[in-house]
């Protein structure tokens, strides 16, 4: 057994005393291996303390010591070290480790959260980064500072009235210059309020995903009108029609061959995607425009089921564009988002105001991201 003796100064609030009641508190402290040298040990100190009653008001008054939580029943210390585990460990692990409650663990993490939520200090990034991240079923509102891979903010809704409440509320809005979104209109109108002489860059990786989806659609109506042999064979090149030209294997481009001299249509689907993708090879904004022009023309004439994707692109072209001269992507946002999942994953059940907390102030994704 090891013995331990706290000294700590006594503070009390009335002069005069007439009695003292002995007391006895049991604390949980973490040993390290400086006290155990071979195995850590979860030690009970008993503290004496003591009770006194004023002789002249009659109130009772505990003693307190500096170095002690008493409403946990623990040492600052420990309370301290709960306090950063909060934020980059799950709370069943800290648990765990300190024969604690989650619920213990909780409480701790959420007045921790709340003292960095008050110390916190807005700013305005200059490329803003906006998407949303679906957690338990719902919709939440994120916000990055691209620049910096950073986590800016989140939000429990992402309705534009909530958009528009928070970019107002952001000090020095004018130094937004850019703002990185995919193609949901509300955030574009809020920006457009609140930020009217940023430019909006639409995420090239959601361009390129419409083409992807729609050419994906087109085999599956495809495979509906053909008899399971050939509709097998159609499906097992689904990848190979995903992927670009240039990344294409051997075995994938004989495959493919084999596939368009039964179904040159789906050739056809498939240069035109490939087409499409080379857009974002231009190196300027004029030439962009002039490839995508003359892309569109040969869809209408030649392959109906993507004329959808130029009504969408001519709705969104102002912001698509603006690309070739703010090359910025979504990216950082994408890679955080994923952060928030696997963070809401590994701890089930954790409120809005913790997931919040933990991947604001816990930022574990500090590294630079490659993408």
């Amino acid at each position: 057994k090891i013995c331990f003796v706290l000294m700590n100064l006594i503070y009390l609030n009335c002069v005069k005393m007439q009695m003292s009641v002995i007391i006895f508190l049991l604390f949980r402290l973490k040993l390290k291996q400086r006290y155990a040298l071979n195995n850590e040990h979860y030690t009970a100190l008993k503290i004496r303390g003591h009770k006194h009653l004023c002789k002249d008001c009659g109130s009772i008054f505990v003693d307190r010591f500096n170095t002690l939580d008493l409403c946990s029943k623990m040492t600052n210390r420990l309370r301290c070290k709960i306090q950063q585990l909060s934020l980059t460990k799950p709370f069943k692990h800290i648990a765990r480790e300190y024969k604690l409650s989650v619920t213990t663990i909780e409480k701790i993490a959420l007045a921790y959260i709340r003292e960095k939520d008050s110390q916190h200090i807005m700013y305005s990034p200059e490329v803003l980064g906006i998407d949303e991240a679906h957690l338990n079923g719902l919709i939440r509102y994120v916000l990055t500072d691209i620049n910096e891979h950073l986590l800016f903010e989140m939000l429990p809704k992402r309705d534009k009235q909530t958009v528009i409440n928070y970019l107002d509320s952001l000090p020095d809005s004018n130094n937004i210059k850019i703002v990185t979104m995919d193609m949901y209109r509300p955030y574009r109108e809020a920006v457009y309020e609140c930020l009217p002489d940023a430019a909006i860059v639409i995420d090239r990786f959601h361009v390129v995903k419409l083409i992807n989806d729609v050419l994906s659609d087109y085999r599956k109506t495809l495979c509906k009108q053909l008899p399971a042999a050939e509709k097998k064979e159609i499906n097992s090149v689904q990848k190979a029609l995903n992927t670009n030209r240039k990344d294409l294997t051997a075995n994938q481009n004989k495959k493919l061959g084999y596939i368009y001299s039964k179904y040159p249509e789906l050739e056809m689907a498939y240069d035109l995607k490939e087409e499409f993708r080379k857009i974002y090879d231009c190196t300027n904004r004029r030439a962009a425009v002039l490839k995508y022009t003359k892309w569109s023309r040969k869809v209408k004439q030649n392959f109906s089921p993507y004329i959808p994707i130029t009504e969408t692109v001519n709705r969104w072209s102002r912001e698509i564009f603006n690309y070739f001269d703010h090359p910025y992507t979504n990216g950082v946002t994408e890679a955080i988002n994923g952060c928030i999942k696997a963070i809401a994953r590994d701890g089930k059940g954790y409120s809005f105001e913790i997931l919040r907390g933990k991947v604001l102030y816990g930022q574990a994704y500090k590294t630079k991201a490659i993408f």
